[in-house]
C-alpha cells in the first residue's frame, strides 16, 4: 500500500496569476511621493507562482493601464503618472536583470528603434516590446522623445531594420500619419520597415493603412515574430 502510494505523480500546483487587487495595491504603491519597494512585492509574487511572462503582461500592463485611466479621471496629476511610468520601466530593468540571464549583443542582429508617436504619453507598451524583442535576439532602441529629434538624429547615423511606433487613442493619431513619412525620409535603410501597435489599432487594419506602416502588433508578445516576418518578406521581395 505505501508503495502504491509513492507512484502517485506529484500534485502540480497551478501558476499565480494577476488579479484587480494586485494591480490596484501595485497601482498605489507606484503613485506614492517617495519610492517603494515595489520589486520586493513583485518577487513575492514570483515566489508565489507567477511566472516574469505573467508579471508583465498580466500585471505591469494593467497597472500602466490603470494608472492612465487615473490620470484620464484626473484622480492623479502628470507628475504623478510620469513618475510612476519610470518606476515601472525601472522595475521591469530590475526583473530583467534578477531573472533572465544577459543577453550577448550578436554584431550582426537586427537592430529595432521603439518610440511613441508624436504627443504620446502612454509609453509602457514600448518598454514591454523592448524585453520581447531584446529576448528574441534583436538589438534594441528606445526613445521617449515625444517630438521625434531623437529619433530623427538616430535614424540618420544609425542602422536600423524597423522602426516600431505606439499610439494610444485617437488624438495623436494625424501626427503619426505626418510622422512616419518623415522617418523615412529620414533614414539611411532606403528599406525602412514600420510597425506600429497600442490601442489605437486594435481592430482597425484601415489605420494601419492610413499611417503608412508595413504591419501592426496587438500584443507586445508577438512584436518579435511580426518584425521577422517584415524582413522576411522584404528578403523574398528581392
Amino acid at each position: 500500500m505505501l508503495a502504491h502510494r509513492s507512484d502517485r505523480q506529484p500534485r502540480r500546483v497551478a501558476p499565480r496569476l494577476s488579479g484587480s487587487d494586485d494591480i490596484g495595491r501595485l497601482g498605489a504603491l507606484l503613485l506614492l511621493p517617495e519610492d517603494r519597494d515595489v520589486l520586493g512585492v513583485v518577487r513575492g509574487l514570483i515566489q508565489d507562482g507567477m511566472s516574469l511572462e505573467e508579471v508583465l503582461t498580466g500585471l505591469l500592463a494593467p497597472t500602466a493601464r490603470h494608472i492612465g485611466r487615473l490620470w484620464e479621471d484626473d484622480v492623479c496629476d502628470f507628475v504623478q503618472v510620469t513618475t510612476a511610468m519610470a518606476r515601472l520601466r525601472r522595475l521591469v530593468h530590475d526583473l530583467e536583470t534578477l531573472c533572465l540571464d544577459p543577453q550577448p549583443v550578436d554584431p550582426a542582429s537586427r537592430r529595432v528603434l521603439l518610440l511613441p508617436a508624436p504627443g504620446e504619453t502612454h509609453t509602457f507598451g514600448l518598454t514591454l516590446a523592448a524585453h520581447f524583442l531584446t529576448q528574441a535576439g534583436w538589438e534594441v532602441t528606445t526613445s521617449f522623445d515625444h517630438h521625434l529629434a531623437d529619433a530623427l538624429e538616430r535614424l540618420r547615423a544609425e542602422w536600423f531594420d524597423v522602426v516600431g511606433l505606439s499610439l494610444s487613442c485617437d488624438v495623436c493619431l494625424d501626427r503619426l500619419v505626418a510622422a512616419v513619412p518623415v522617418l523615412r525620409r529620414a533614414s539611411r535603410n532606403r528599406d525602412l520597415q514600420v510597425m506600429v501597435g497600442g490601442p489605437a489599432f486594435l481592430g482597425r487594419p484601415d489605420r494601419v493603412r492610413l499611417v503608412g506602416a508595413d504591419a501592426a502588433v496587438d500584443d507586445a508578445r508577438d512584436a518579435p515574430g511580426i518584425v521577422q516576418s517584415l524582413l522576411d518578406l522584404r528578403i523574398r521581395a528581392c
